[in-house]
């Protein structure tokens, strides 16, 4: 009776397993397949918090953050950023790999150069504008900071990523191309969430910016002399 019940327990376990196994797979299956626009925007939308998310604490350790630890309103519009992107991404690289299906080094190389002369220059467009939007900046404010910021970003654009891009259309399937640049751009939005919200270009963005960054140097002086 000891034997069978032990038995029994062992099975259970094993039935446990079984089904947690398999409805990981069904969910795997349909947020690949049936729902896969859904989990490019959302994916899209959760990592670039994650990175926003790496960028706070960042800035929180280092003295760069004087109000709270984590800023949600921040976070949420950095989800809304992402989430707009997602079906960009989802509908050109699925154009992309159905115009260009063979994994060539020729097609391999034309579809980077899409991404980074269309893809890259878009999807920073629509992170600052719908960022700024919703910070309540004019379109003016918006075109300022951009113009002053697009060249340092797009620089890092192509330092970044036509390695990962490479890795991304030679060796994945199309469902996957999109989770895995949310997961390379969690890490890559730690740097546009720094860019975004602590370049220290919101002075130049005043009305009297000029007057208030000399007004600055002066006040900074005494103490950059005291410290040399």
């Amino acid at each position: 009776g000891q034997r069978f019940s032990s038995h029994g327990k062992g099975e259970t376990s094993n039935d446990f397993s079984f089904n947690v196994a398999r409805w990981t797979k069904q969910v795997w299956n349909k947020m690949f397949g049936k729902y896969l626009l859904v989990t490019n925007v959302l994916g899209s939308g959760i990592l670039m918090v994650v990175g926003d998310i790496i960028a706070q604490e960042y800035e929180y350790r280092h003295g760069l953050r004087l109000q709270d630890r984590y800023d949600g309103e921040r976070m949420y519009r950095m989800f809304v950023a992402g989430a707009l992107q997602g079906p960009l991404h989802h509908y050109v690289y699925n154009w992309m790999d159905r115009v260009m299906p063979q994994r060539t080094f020729r097609n391999i190389v034309n579809k980077i150069l899409i991404d980074q002369l269309f893809m890259s220059p878009a999807c920073i467009l629509i992170f600052f504008y719908t960022i700024c939007y919703m910070e309540r900046q004019t379109l003016e404010q918006t075109h300022c900071e951009l113009l002053s910021k697009f060249p340092y970003i797009y620089l890092m654009d192509w330092l970044v990523w036509p390695a990962a891009q490479y890795v991304n259309f030679r060796y994945l399937d199309t469902k996957y191309r999109v989770a895995f640049v949310n997961v390379c751009t969690a890490v890559y939005n730690v740097l546009m969430s720094y860019m975004k919200h602590d370049f220290g270009i919101e002075e130049l963005l005043e009305p009297a910016g000029a007057s208030q960054i000399e007004i600055q140097k002066e006040t900074l002086a005494p103490t950059e002399n005291k410290t040399s």
